[in-house]
């Protein structure tokens, strides 16, 4: 049976770091899964698995790996070594999507049990490739360190050993009791909020790292308090999931595309129940504390003191190794120079338009990936790299935030009409180049690699 290719005609075209193997001895039964993957942005190539080896494997490494598998579930380790070794050294995340228990021993880095929802597998594997691409510029920052600046950064392991917290949010019925216990029994501090509105103060007063709500006897407010927790960057990366009676739940897609990350079927085994709301707690609880390290790494020596972003000085050093590292690994590195300009009606302090210059970076800095590394040459220009991003995607970053910068507004300065200016260029190293040089780009370019 053909895979289906992508019904969306109109999307843009899929990303590189979005690219997914998937192995299956289930051929036909994959085939709708992974029309939804190609739907929702995913590159999904196929190999099929006949219990002796994986077939057919493309010649381009993925981003991530999908096992899909119903009747050899057992031979998941063999399975996941032959997939890493075809591609070493490039490292990348697994995901199973298993048809039946695998055991705590199991190989892969996230498991999914059936039923499961298209658009909860495309999440765990966005999930999975983002916090493994962040991982790999976290240990990259540290060579740096080391190396050029003789800092020896480690990374704390105390917020990973505390206990997760989980809010409970809906009514106190036997389901809620049965979870709660569940995750008191694995050392889970469990929060019970009975309103959305004691919910929010909740939210707002302390970090939580997952959030279920109970669904059972209706699915308001849950969605309304999943989209408001989307749209509030402090709450954007703490997941939400649904308590439901699975027999009756019909609203999957429009919950997930509020922003729920899991329907979890009250009725199901408890273990996997408690199962499915720690690993996405666990998954938050590394993202915010590599967030936490990312923000702290370099100090003053590495950094640029009105802005944040890093400075030449460590960007000439980072960026030698992170063009090693992504050519040795295979996969492709863009590199956007911004030169700014200030525009005004009228004469403003020289520090009026340095704090405009400056505020401009800020923004630059929010746009990008916690991974990708922002650096500020001098007053007026930035240099951006990005790991594991193609031409088209870093056209379209550098578009947005051409137009993010041109239409910002400094409402401080009445009647001064002062507007921000940004020029683009961009390189591109792929596998078989050397790093490109920023100093042949056009606009500021005081580095070379």
């Amino acid at each position: 049976m053909p895979i289906p290719a992508a019904q969306d005609r109109t999307r843009p075209p899929t990303r590189l770091n979005r690219r997914v193997l998937v192995v299956t001895d289930n051929v036909d039964g994959s085939v709708a899964l992974i029309g939804h993957l190609r739907a929702l942005g995913l590159d999904v190539s196929l190999s099929a698995y006949d219990g002796t080896g994986a077939v057919d494997l493309p010649d381009r490494s993925p981003s991530a790996a999908l096992c899909f598998l119903s009747d050899y579930v057992e031979h998941g380790t063999d399975i996941v070594a032959r997939i890493r070794n075809a591609y070493a050294p490039r490292d990348f995340p697994v995901l199973g999507r298993l048809m039946r228990e695998a055991g705590d021993d199991h190989p892969y880095d996230s498991v999914l049990y059936d039923p499961v929802h298209a658009v909860q597998v495309a999440q765990r594997l966005y999930s999975l490739i983002r916090l493994g691409q962040m991982e790999a510029e976290i240990i990259r920052r540290q060579a740096t360190l080391r190396d050029s600046f003789g800092q020896d950064f480690e990374l704390a392991d105390t917020p990973l050993r505390q206990p997760f917290r989980v809010l409970f949010i809906g009514k106190a019925d036997p389901a809620y009791m049965a979870v709660v216990n569940a995750l008191q029994d694995k050392n889970v501090d469990v929060i019970a909020a009975f309103t959305s509105f004691s919910a929010f103060d909740y939210l707002h007063e302390s970090s939580f790292d997952a959030v279920v709500i109970n669904a059972r006897h209706g699915s308001e407010p849950a969605m309304t308090i999943a989209e408001t927790m989307r749209r509030n960057p402090q709450l954007f990366h703490v997941p939400t999931l649904l308590l439901v009676n699975g027999a009756e739940f019909r609203e999957a897609d429009v919950a997930y595309s509020h922003g729920i990350k899991d329907v979890i079927d009250a009725e199901a085994p408890l273990f996997e129940v408690s199962g499915r709301i720690l690993e996405l707690a666990n998954d938050c609880r590394i993202h915010r504390q590599l967030k936490d390290e990312f923000d702290h790494m370099g100090g003053p020596d590495c950094s640029d003191p009105e802005t944040g972003v890093m400075n030449a000085r460590f960007l000439e050093p980072h960026l030698r190794r992170v063009s090693h590292d992504c050519r040795r690994r295979g996969v492709p590195l863009g590199i956007m120079t911004l030169k700014l300009t200030a525009r005004s009606t009228a004469d403003l302090p020289v520090e009026t338009v340095a704090s405009a210059y400056a505020q401009s970076v800020r923004t630059v800095s929010g746009v990008v990936r916690m991974q990708d590394i922002v650096a500020r040459m001098d007053r007026t220009s930035v240099i951006i790299a990005f790991p594991e991003e193609n031409r088209q995607d870093v056209a379209r970053i550098a578009a947005r935030i051409k137009a993010l910068i041109e239409t910002s507004t400094f409402p401080q300065i009445e009647g001064a009409g002062l507007r921000m200016g940004a020029e683009t260029a961009i390189m591109m190293q792929d596998d078989a180049q050397h790093a490109p040089n920023p100093r042949r780009a056009p606009g500021a370019m005081t580095l070379a690699v």
